[in-house]
């Protein structure tokens, strides 16, 4: 196997944020939700809502996580947010098996595994919990 370090230039040029569409067969044939994966800036800003200014968690905003995480992270085309903060309460009764499709996307391709952000966001742990 060859081993080739990947210099500062080529790294920073060819990072590029993944995206997948996620089929949504209940919505109609062929539909489906492009869902993109966050950069470590939006990432960040994700984990930090779920934090007040005393470092507690927001147990009401940590009950939001799937509907939060689907607002970040699905964008149309071009990028753009499909949805809006205000439509936590419709994607939140929407049903859970179109949710967790899309959910689960938005986390794998954010890099959120086990043990990434289980110390900042304990929301996050316990959705993978009940997703794995």
């Amino acid at each position: 196997m060859t081993r080739e370090i990947v210099s500062r230039e080529v790294f920073l040029k060819k990072a590029e944020v993944q995206k997948e569409d996620v089929p949504l067969p209940e919505m109609g044939n062929g539909s489906v939700m492009p869902v993109w994966g966050m950069t470590v800036r939006e990432r960040s800003g994700f984990e930090k809502q779920f934090s007040g200014k005393n470092g507690k968690p927001l147990e009401a905003r940590q009950r939001e996580l799937r509907e939060r995480l689907v607002i970040q992270c699905c964008r149309d085309d071009s990028g753009l947010p499909v949805f809006q903060p205000s439509d936590v309460e419709s994607l939140g009764n929407l049903p859970a098996a179109v949710m967790e499709r899309l959910v689960n996307a938005a986390m794998r391709l954010s890099g959120m595994g086990d043990t990434d952000v289980e110390a900042n966001v304990p929301a996050v742990q316990s959705v993978q919990g009940m997703t794995s």
